[in-house]
């Protein structure tokens, strides 16, 4: 298991993009929360930033805010633009790219991120939907950030 532990930055910005881009497009936390089909608890948690969202819901929020997923990690989203692409798939093809770049084996990935190789196995098939720790988790081990990971 690794000793790099997450950033806890990610969650903070994450809490500052929704609360930022919600109030700027004057949504209450109940119209965002419809529109995105997530609950209003869960918003609340997450403009907080004390939640562990799953990929699925952060993409949720995503679309219904008008901008890239992983863009809500960083210092600015950026609206969406093109054709949707599934963001499993690109997280798939990113942490794919990543460990071999580094010349790691899903069981050396393993290692060093403290994620079961068969997690990081149904993570990459687009069998499972992780939850944005675990892809910070991945984000230390492969110095990258979570806003690469899902970014195409």
């Amino acid at each position: 298991m690794s000793d790099l532990a997450p950033d806890p930055s990610y969650s903070l910005n994450l809490a500052r993009n929704l609360t930022a881009l919600r109030t700027t497009g004057e949504w209450s936390m109940r119209a965002l929360a419809d529109q995105a089909h997530v609950s209003e608890r869960m918003l609340l948690y997450l403009e907080k930033g004390r939640s562990n969202p799953s990929l699925s819901t952060v993409e949720k929020l995503a679309q219904a805010l008008g901008v890239q997923a992983g863009s809500l990690f960083g210092k600015r989203p950026v609206a969406r633009q093109g054709p949707e692409v599934f963001i499993e798939a690109v997280v798939a093809q990113n942490l794919v790219a990543a460990r071999k770049r580094l010349m790691l084996s899903q069981d050396g990935l393993a290692q060093q991120s403290g994620v079961s190789r068969a997690v990081i196995a149904h993570i990459e098939r687009q069998a499972r939907n992780p939850s944005i720790h675990t892809l910070a988790r991945f984000a230390v081990a492969l110095d990258v950030s979570i806003e690469a990971l899902l970014s195409k």
